[in-house]
């Protein structure tokens, strides 16, 4: 997910997967693939940057996870994240 800045000022967070494109005029505006637009504060390039640092990072974590490493930036077991339900097959065996 990245960061924007709506005009209004409220802070709000878009997955990049879904936005089809980025319009540059009088305001930045980001059009989901939804058919949603937010107009926001930032530049067309300071979203594109976001959206690159966003899949960067992505990349980067699973090329921890291909190497057996822990892909969480704070380590195993320093996180105050509960751990995973264990999960249940729902059809019968």
């Amino acid at each position: 997910m990245i960061g924007v800045t709506r005009r209004t000022g409220e802070h709000c967070r878009l997955d990049p997967d879904h936005i089809e494109r980025v319009e540059a005029g009088p305001d930045t505006v980001v059009v989901t693939t939804d058919g949603s637009t937010y107009c926001v504060r930032e530049t067309v390039d300071q979203v594109i940057r976001r959206i690159v640092e966003d899949r960067a990072g992505d990349i980067a974590a699973c090329y921890l996870l291909d190497r057996g490493e822990d892909a969480d930036p704070l380590g195993p077991g320093r996180h105050d994240t509960p751990a995973p339900a264990p999960v249940v097959s729902l059809r019968p065996s």
